[in-house]
């Protein structure tokens, strides 16, 4: 009988005393069990003995239709393999699984054909090649063994093939147009295709032929082709984008992509202030504040104007636009007393065109800036220039302790009567509010105060103990040496002052620096070493004066020494050079404050690091102000000079005390030869403005050894006028220029931008 079928048995027995067999056994069969009927009694104990037989007779015939089914039929192991796919490219991956039955185990041993067919794991996932093994055959085979019986196996076959070509890769904008650039901080979609236009499973980098192993300004790519571009573009402007098949690493293809600059690399909060004149003649200066991103920007300033009446304005809000081109050369516009929105293109109160430049951080992007005329026109209401830092978001929590430390300053600008004035020194702040005493005696107290006006002897005072403030949003007030001050900080270490008294004895802006020393007065005289380069700017009896130098520094024991030093000098359009031959020497006491000669020139000066100080010239007849800078990177060769550069120059023509102003702020463009120099700037000659006015073949000559150069500008086309310079390297990032053409005196920045 099967197992697992029901069978039902009827047995007739007669009943004692009866002929009959009333009586019914039921046996059921079911899943090899003898399942007796409910109602069934074999009552053996109750039947004579010549029934036994009968009934023992019975039970053997149960007995044997019970077994009838109890025994079973002997089954075979089995093994089977499946891999999916069984199309693999080469050094792609199928998963094979394997189906054991009648084993007491499942576990598998798998293994593939041949050598150098591909490798499979323990639990079966086969990766194929890196080429085809077989010139003939394209056909591997995978083999699943039984752990418990060696002689049970099973086989898979997978052919391989070729990894798609990829024969395209394309990046689009968000518009899904093809896209050839990407603007600061934007984003292009890439994809590989085949010939078909199938995607092509791939891994995608990004480089710069120009970065020489260094990976800063690239921008970066996801997985799924996503690029993100940097705020700064990277050297050469261009970056290459790569797709690496992910089926062949051999197979890859590229497509370059030009990352220019966009409104993205000016974002975050800045601190500014620009100076300069109005058309007549009036001094003019602000400083001030501000956040943008997006295009707009909103923020406070203080405004000290020259002329009749003095005119002094203080914590003016403003909001505004701007627009950051492809070379960094963008524009800016504020709607002051106001907190209405200012879209770029209606009518403001001050516009401004600008040039941005990279600093060490790459996310951190800075501007020079020129006051400029509104769209359409080209007259300005005021002719300036100056510069937009960017400011520490910590300024705004720290209060009083974004003053805390010793700090040398540099502040000028013009007396009441109009005449120069410069005023350099340091003070003391302790994080709380309050400035302590100082005193003019050589290396005791820190906290004193050099001035000089043209005309008059120069002058040095102790700082008077006094008191600041700073608000939440930012923005400080000081009474210093008697005068009363506003202040925006960047960071703990620098801030930008302006002063607004009413009515104001004299009009003063600059910059106050935190002297980079653990101990107050603990300065010794090789806190200046080594070679260093310095800017200063002024006036001079004749009128307009500038001055770029360089020297060497050294120290022995108190006194310090100065040789191989140069200065060219613009004076009024008088201009002299003196080059490698000029020697002096230096004093600094312990708290900072030091004297040099260079030449028949004199200076004091304030430390604020190593061969790092704000700088006061007090040679008769001159009153000049500037900063001197640790030069680095020298000596300077052609190649120095390599890559895209932001540049602002400020100066006025030679008409002496009555001397026209002239700011212009641009970009140039070098590829590191001498020669073939191209650009564009913007100018602001006393009011008059010019937009994009082209540089072409500009050029410096090869250089003799040291960090001074010459430089030759052709710019304009109707005719070009050419303009001469001279710069001396302060870094490869920075050099300060001097305009040596007699026809006035200009001087400033060059900063490198990518």
């Amino acid at each position: 009988m099967v197992a697992g079928v029901r069978m039902r048995v009827r047995v007739s027995l007669p009943v004692p005393g009866s002929r009959t067999f009333p009586k019914q056994i039921s046996v059921k069969r079911a899943g090899g069990f003898l399942v007796l009927e409910s109602n069934f009694h074999l009552g053996c104990g109750k039947v004579r003995w010549e029934r036994l037989l009968l009934c023992f007779g019975l039970l053997a015939a149960v007995g044997i239709l019970s077994s009838c089914g109890s025994s079973t039929t002997a089954t075979t192991p089995t093994i089977t393999v499946s891999c999916t796919p069984t199309d693999v490219t080469l050094l792609g991956t199928s998963q094979c699984t394997a189906s054991v039955i009648n084993l007491s185990s499942t576990l598998v041993n798998w293994s593939v054909s041949g050598t150098g067919t591909g490798t499979i794991t323990a639990g079966g996932l086969y990766t194929a090649p890196a080429t085809i093994p077989n010139t003939t055959s394209n056909v591997v085979t995978i083999t699943a063994t039984s752990q418990v019986q060696s002689t049970l196996t099973a086989t898979q076959s997978l052919t391989l093939l070729p990894p798609t070509a990829i024969t395209n890769v394309t990046c689009v904008d968000t518009h899904l147009a093809v896209a050839t650039k990407v603007s600061s901080g934007g984003q292009i979609s890439c994809s590989a295709t085949a010939s078909t236009g199938a995607l092509v499973p791939v891994n995608w980098s990004v480089s710069n032929k120009n970065n020489a192993g260094v990976t800063t300004n690239l921008g970066s790519i996801s997985s799924q082709g996503i690029y993100t571009a940097a705020l700064v573009p990277p050297p050469g402007q261009v970056v290459t984008i790569t797709a690496t098949s992910q089926a062949q690493a051999t197979q890859t293809l590229t497509t370059t992509i030009n990352v220019v600059f966009g409104n993205a690399a000016l974002s975050g909060s800045y601190v500014f202030s620009t100076t300069g004149r109005l058309p007549t003649h009036a001094y003019w200066a602000r400083t001030g504040s501000f956040s943008l991103g997006g295009g707009s920007l909103s923020g406070i300033e203080d405004i000290n104007q020259g002329g009749t009446p003095n005119t002094v304005i203080t914590q003016r809000s403003f909001t505004g636009s701007y627009s950051i081109g492809d070379d960094g050369r963008g524009t800016m516009q504020f709607c002051e007393g106001t907190s209405a929105a200012c879209p770029l293109g209606s009518p403001a109160t001050a516009y401004f065109n600008i040039a941005v430049f990279s600093t060490s951080q790459p996310s951190v992007n800075q501007a020079q800036m020129i006051e400029f005329s509104a769209p359409g026109s080209t007259s300005a209401p005021t002719i300036a220039g100056g510069e937009m830092l960017s400011q520490s978001q910590s300024v705004f929590s720290a209060g009083t302790a974004n003053l805390s430390g010793t700090y040398s300053f540099d502040f000028s600008g013009i007396t009441a009567a109009g005449t120069s004035q410069s005023n350099i020194g340091d003070f003391v702040a302790n994080g709380h509010g309050s400035i302590a005493a100082g005193s003019t005696t050589p290396g005791t107290v820190a906290g004193e105060i050099d001035t000089n006006i043209t005309g008059s002897a120069p002058s040095q005072a102790a700082i008077a103990s006094t008191s600041y403030s700073v608000s939440a949003n930012g923005r400080g007030t000081m009474v210093l040496n008697g005068l009363s001050f506003s202040f925006y900080p960047i960071s703990a270490g620098r801030a930008k002052f302006i002063e607004i008294d009413t009515p104001s004895p004299s009009i003063l802006q600059g910059d106050a620096y935190i002297q980079q020393n653990s101990s107050t007065c603990g300065w010794g005289v090789s806190a200046l070493n080594g070679l260093a380069a310095y800017q200063t700017s002024g006036s001079s009896a004749a009128g307009v004066i500038g001055d770029l130098g360089s020297f060497t520094a050294s120290s022995s024991g108190s006194t310090g020494t100065i040789g191989t030093a140069s200065i060219d000098e613009n004076n009024a359009g008088a201009v002299t050079s003196t080059v490698g031959t000029l020697t002096g020497s230096y004093m600094l006491d312990a708290c900072g404050r030091g004297t040099l000669s260079v030449g028949s020139h004199n200076y004091v000066f304030y430390i604020i690091s190593s061969s790092n100080a704000v700088l006061q010239e007090t040679t008769s007849g001159v009153s000049a102000h500037g900063l001197l800078l640790p030069s680095q990177g020298g000596p300077f060769v052609d190649t120095t000079l390599t890559g895209s550069y932001a540049f602002r120059l400020a100066g006025t023509d030679a008409a002496g005390a009555n001397a026209n102003r002239e700011d212009f702020v641009g970009q140039l463009m070098s590829a590191g030869t001498g020669t073939g120099l191209t650009g564009t700037l913007d100018l602001n000659d006393f009011g008059t403005t010019q937009a994009s006015v082209g540089i072409n073949g500009g050029s410096y000559p090869p250089p003799a050894a040291g960090i001074r150069e010459t430089m030759m500008l052709p710019f304009g086309t109707t005719p070009p006028s050419t303009r001469n310079f001279v710069f001396y390297m302060v870094s490869p990032t920075l050099f300060y220029v001097l305009d040596t053409d007699t026809t006035g005196t200009a001087l400033g920045v060059i900063n490198k931008q990518f």
